[in-house]
């Protein structure tokens, strides 16, 4: 028999993405999508075979290899319903706005930890496999990048906080219950299926598109560790195949590139395409916002055989031609 994966959040940016990678694989038999529909109101799935939908009223076992789920994860008794007789819980359910943790704090920690918790939870009642956990690299906060894993843990938002939170609840459960969590500790993402996300990538791509002013916090010196969606993916692959014991993995390229950087590299590509590049707007810094942010990533190479392979002006380049086709 093969795997039976749930994955919450799978119809948002990363879960989409993983969703059609994990499709590809003989070795899955059955994928269960929990999304509350919050980012996607209707989720454009064409592509895919073998596909139905509930509500979590009316879901019932069934044989479609494909099982989309409307459900909010704040839902502990659905959760515990869900999960029976699921090898791997992929938890990719979260508010990811900074902004919004610092403006609306108490749905942040709803939503990021209480929502979590239920899954966590629910995998261990369940015998769950492997619970796989998408943090951050918010968790450091302020420390110099690149972050280590031993890095003390200081988190600058409510955002970090909440990642915190459960990354300490992994920890203790693989520890008191020997259950296998994995943390999975992810730079910023960009790529395809990501029209929903407010990230830099996808906010600047939309914005050049539509002749919308691009608007940089700061001097635009600010550095994140930008990796493609592709390459997120495989690493969650990975961890789902993965023997190894409960651990923390940092996903990123391990390279900083700044604000004015990306706007460089986007302006090259689109205006060889003939798009004009609209008026940057300067603002001040936002509260919350990291300064400088990447990881360190040589522990990942060697415990879970993987490294990022898609080079930042590739990526971009490939997400413009798919916004644009799909705009």
């Amino acid at each position: 028999m093969g795997m039976k994966i749930l994955i919450t959040g799978g119809l948002g940016f990363i879960g989409q993405n993983l969703l059609r990678f994990l499709v590809s694989k003989k070795e899955i038999a059955k994928i269960i999508v929990v999304d509350n529909y919050s980012q996607i109101k209707n989720p454009d799935l064409k592509d895919l075979k073998n596909i139905k939908y509930f509500s979590k009223e009316n879901y019932k076992i069934n044989k479609s290899r494909i099982n989309i789920i409307k459900a909010n994860i704040k839902d502990f008794s659905f959760a515990k319903l869900i999960c029976s007789e699921i090898d791997s819980v992929i938890h990719l359910a979260a508010e990811s706005g900074v902004d919004i943790s610092v403006n609306r704090p108490k749905y942040a920690f709803d939503v990021n930890v209480l929502g979590t918790f239920n899954y966590l939870e629910a995998s261990r009642l369940n015998n769950v496999k492997n619970f796989i956990f998408a943090s951050s690299g918010s968790v450091f906060g302020k420390a110099t990048p690149p972050m280590h894993e031993d890095y003390e843990k200081k988190p600058i938002s409510p955002y970090g906080s909440s990642k915190l939170a459960i990354e300490s609840f992994c920890n203790s459960y693989a520890s008191v219950y020997d259950i296998k969590t994995t943390i999975l500790r992810f730079s910023n993402a960009y790529g395809n299926h990501s029209f929903h996300k407010n990230s830099v990538i996808s906010k600047y791509i939309k914005n050049i598109l539509n002749n919308k002013p691009l608007i940089v916090f700061g001097d635009g010196r600010q550095t994140r560790d930008y990796i493609h969606v592709n390459d997120i993916v495989m690493a969650i692959f990975r961890s789902i195949k993965t023997r190894n014991k409960s651990e923390s993995y940092h996903i990123g390229t391990g390279v900083e590139t700044d604000l004015n950087q990306i706007i460089k590299i986007m302006s090259s590509i689109f205006k060889k395409l003939g798009y004009n590049i609209p008026v940057i707007i300067h603002e001040d810094n936002r509260v919350g916002d990291m300064k400088n942010n990447s990881l360190y990533i040589k522990n990942t190479y060697k415990k879970l055989n993987w490294k990022s392979s898609i080079q930042l002006n590739e990526g971009i380049k490939n997400t413009i031609s798919w916004y644009i086709s799909n705009q």
